[in-house]
């Protein structure tokens, strides 16, 4: 039985998604903190001041510790090491800065813990289909669709998996102490890919309970969505090994992404109310993303240090 909560908000994804969206954010986990007696602190790891978030919400529970800490320099990875070891609480739940918790979401993400074996706890992404740009994102990118209502109660809610997305997830503080995200050098995201591994390895089971949803948005159109594509593409280089780095293997997987991506968009388009008509549109959008993520695995074959460099 849990006792005692902490949660860590990262405050980095926020330059890229705006105020509005992280003020909706806090509003609901605060909402949600609130509810739930064993919350006791709620802390924001930033990479610089941030006097809008200074003074305690007024509306934040008065036994809920409020914390802002500044880390310079700290990217993602580094701000959720660093909000966990500076919380206090028995377990700590992660949740992203550019994410919007649907109902119930914190309590649902904690429910595992009821079980006292579990040590980690995850929830599911997927990107709000509320326009063209953002329902293509939704059928090919990464996040898996938002399961309907019905899938949901039509199934049990808790499973073991072999990964996970660090913008919502929960761990005893022990466990996630020691094993923390371990940020590559020259990766921007992934470490989650590599924290699976190794609570595979210690035999630590991540439980995912697919009633605790977040909402993630999608790279921003323009210069975000072509440093996220080639930087998606340089990481997936970069964390292949012997064989998996070779021109061919590359192109195979442009091919693999890109038919993926027409096969996915058309068997379905109507999840996400789509209109036929908009079809071609998302393939559009698809494939120029796996194009430039193409791109940035070459680059990275060729060691083009603009792509090297890009730290999204």
């Amino acid at each position: 039985m849990v006792t005692n909560v902490s949660i860590v908000i990262e405050w980095e994804n926020v330059l890229l998604s705006g105020d509005s969206r992280a003020k909706r954010m806090l509003g609901r986990v605060i909402e949600q903190a609130n509810s739930l007696p064993i919350c006791r602190e709620i802390l924001i790891s930033a990479t610089d001041q941030q006097t809008n978030l200074e003074e305690r919400p007024p509306e934040l529970r008065a036994d809920i510790s409020w914390r802002l800490i500044v880390n310079p320099s700290s990217h993602y990875y580094d701000l959720k090491n660093l909000g966990a070891r500076d919380s206090t609480c028995e377990v700590i739940v992660f949740i992203d800065s550019d994410v919007i918790p649907e109902p119930e979401w914190l309590e649902q993400l904690l429910a595992p813990f009821e079980d006292t074996s579990t040590q980690v706890s995850c929830g599911r992404a997927y990107i709000e289909p509320n326009n063209l740009y953002n329902k293509a994102f939704a059928l090919f990118w990464f996040f898996p669709i938002r399961p309907k209502a019905a899938e949901m109660a039509g199934s049990s809610s808790w499973a073991n998996t072999d990964h996970f997305f660090a913008n919502n997830i929960a761990f005893r503080r022990d466990t996630v102490l020691r094993h923390p995200f371990v940020a590559g050098t020259v990766t921007s995201r992934g470490a989650c890919l590599d924290l699976a591994k190794d609570l595979k390895l210690a035999k630590i089971p991540i439980v995912l309970n697919k009633q605790a949803l977040v909402a993630h948005p999608p790279p921003l159109p323009g210069k975000h969505f072509i440093l996220r594509a080639l930087a998606q593409g340089r990481d997936c280089y970069l964390r292949g090994h012997g064989v998996e780095r070779n021109i061919f293997l590359s192109c195979w997987r442009w091919v693999w992404n890109s038919g993926r991506t027409v096969l996915k968009i058309t068997w379905l388009h109507r999840r996400v109310k789509l209109p036929l008509i908009q079809v071609p549109l998302a393939w559009l959008i698809g494939l120029t993303y796996y194009g430039l993520y193409w791109v940035g695995e070459v680059a990275t074959m060729l060691r083009v240090r603009q792509v090297l460099d890009i730290t999204i």
